[in-house]
């Protein structure tokens, strides 16, 4: 029994640590179906993109030499300018150099805790090239300049009210009449936005576009997230499959060529979701620098006549990954939301916690709540598993008379244990069971705490003011290396080791019980590092399960004393 309960600990232990660091990262893509083209292939000379370090290319100059080399040149040159859009919700910079986003303030989400904050960039660079929703060029034919310097009567700002709708948009033409035209469609109230797309062949020659968008995204700072989480490019098929690639997938050329239904530049806490009126194509996904990506998706291909025109559209999210927004979007959205394995049990959790939040306001209080919750679930269990150790601890002494009448014969040591616990109607499973059952719950909680939007920035008390990041005193230089000092988990070191210590261990190998009494050193460097709230829940998980513990031993001692009376 002692063997298997240890062996049920250390994989316990082995699930948490090869789960996160293993398991949490989405299997890779499976054999590429027939006739589907690698969609990360190396560009030609004509389609590589610059890194986010180097300097944008001059419009003008573009525009001259694709006008030189045969393709469409402007009627008009005109000069690249910025359109802010201002909404309650955000504040987008609009370039009219090449028709993408510059970048996307969030007025609801500071990028530090605390009153010093500034509304967080979703955009990880401003000198990304192509730059977020750009277009795609490819495959038009004559080539179109890179980038399109478009003109626009829009104002420098664009203000749009709560309840309003607006719209800023952005023409370009050649000299010889093929006219390409991009409408932004923005809400006041909402976080998506509306992209149009339309191109009309003025001209007395056959001009084939292929409607598209370039979704570039560089991940710096908080859009790299951590450790724990995925950063990256997710495409979802018509057939509702969800697939994630990290930067690392399409640096080797793992993201395939086929139909979407939409495509995300994916972050932990935010996302760009560019989602086509219809099936778009998945043309291709290649590396940005060392932490970006750019993926390129595209409507089909038309060819025009003379006075022929062709219309695309998309609806673009650019915002907090919140279960309630993303559930609005449709299409399955809401699955952006990696809960992980046990994503039907982490949801009902994190739905109790938000229903809570409604009432506490205050997240670490919501986290302590759904611990006691969690602790009373399972508090039949947890007492089964303490009876069955406790009646273990007490054939202690026989267990060890035995192991010396037979020493050397493990063969028949196994054989009269057995027996014993026949005798004695013991399971020598029953002690692990129980705790076994708990770690589904825990990895659920643990990636529902993890990914959960609401509890970035969310205060607790005193010096606590981000759950979902480590907590942080201050600073030591230790041997020329910088060492946060941080008191949660060293508390939640001590109540582990209290807890151990409170454990009835007779039995145990001399071994295995410094092996126990060293794993709440293991789950200190651990927690050392992870998210606030998690070492929350898992204090609060110890200081129940003492609790717990010492009223067994009583309830234990008491029935015992009780038995021994004449």
């Amino acid at each position: 029994m002692e063997k298997r309960m240890m062996m049920a600990i250390i994989l316990s232990i082995a699930v948490l640590i090869g789960y996160q660091y293993f398991l949490a990262p989405p299997p890779p893509p499976g054999a590429k179906p027939a006739g589907m083209e690698n969609a990360a292939a190396p560009p030609t000379a004509a389609q590589q993109t610059p890194s986010a370090q180097q300097a944008p290319p001059n419009p003008a100059a573009s525009a001259r030499s694709f006008g030189e080399a045969g393709g469409l040149a402007p009627r008009s040159p005109v000069s690249g300018r910025t359109i802010e859009v201002k909404t309650p919700l955000f504040t987008a910079a609009v370039s009219t150099a090449d028709g993408g986003i510059l970048s996307f303030l969030l007025s609801g989400y500071m990028d530090v805790p605390g009153t010093g904050g500034r509304p967080l960039d979703i955009i990880g660079s401003k000198s990304t090239q192509p730059r977020m929703l750009s277009l795609y060029l490819d495959e038009n034919r004559p080539s179109f300049p890179v980038p399109m310097v478009f003109s626009s009567d829009a104002p420098g700002t664009v203000t749009v009210k709560a309840g309003e709708t607006r719209s800023v948009l952005l023409t370009w033409e050649s000299a010889n009449g093929v006219r390409m035209m991009r409408e932004y469609v923005f809400n006041g109230d909402r976080y998506d936005f509306e992209v149009r797309v339309q191109a009309t062949n003025g001209s007395r020659e056959t001009v084939t576009v292929r409607p598209g968008i370039d979704l570039a995204q560089v991940f710096l700072g908080e859009l790299a997230g951590d450790s724990y989480s995925f950063h990256g490019l997710v495409t979802d098929t018509p057939k509702g499959d969800l697939t994630r690639y990290s930067l690392s997938d399409i640096t080797k050329g793992k993201v395939e060529r086929g139909p979407v239904r939409w495509v995300a530049a994916d972050a932990k806490y935010f996302t760009w979701i560019a989602s086509p009126e219809r099936e778009w194509t998945m043309e291709r996904a290649k590396p940005l620098g060392e932490n970006g990506m750019v993926a390129s998706v595209a409507d089909t291909a038309a060819t025009m006549g003379t006075g022929d025109m062709v219309r695309a559209s998309m609806k673009v999210f650019a915002g907090p990954k919140r279960s309630d927004l993303l559930e609005a979007g449709g299409k399955g959205m809401e699955n952006l939301i990696d809960y992980g394995w046990f994503a039907v049990v982490a949801k009902p959790l994190v739905f109790l916690m938000k229903a809570s939040n409604r009432v506490t306001g205050n997240y670490g209080i919501d986290i302590i709540l759904l611990t006691i919750l969690i602790k009373i679930l399972f508090y039949p269990l947890t007492q089964k598993s303490m009876a069955s150790m406790r009646k273990m601890q007490e054939l202690g002494p026989v267990l060890n008379k035995l192991k010396e009448k037979y020493k050397g014969d493990s063969q028949r040591i196994n054989q009269e244990t057995m027996n014993l616990y026949k005798t004695y109607k013991i399971n020598p499973l029953s002690g692990c069971l129980p705790m076994l059952a708990q770690i589904p719950v825990f990895i659920a909680l643990y990636k529902g705490l993890l990914v959960t939007i609401e509890l970035r920035h969310a205060p607790f008390f005193l010096w606590i003011n981000d759950l979902s990041a480590p907590e942080y005193l201050w600073d030591i230089q230790v041997a020329g290396f910088t060492l946060p000092i941080r008191l949660l988990p060293l508390l939640m070191g001590i109540s582990m080791f209290i807890q151990q210590k409170m454990t009835p261990s007779a039995g145990m190998e001399p071994m295995q019980q410094k092996m126990m009494l060293l794993m709440p050193v293991v789950f200190t460097f651990m927690f050392w590092s992870f998210p606030t709230g998690l070492v929350v829940y898992w204090l609060v998980n110890n200081i129940l399960s003492i609790g717990q513990q010492a009223m067994y031993n009583r309830q234990a001692e008491a029935a015992k004393a009780a038995r021994a009376k004449p």
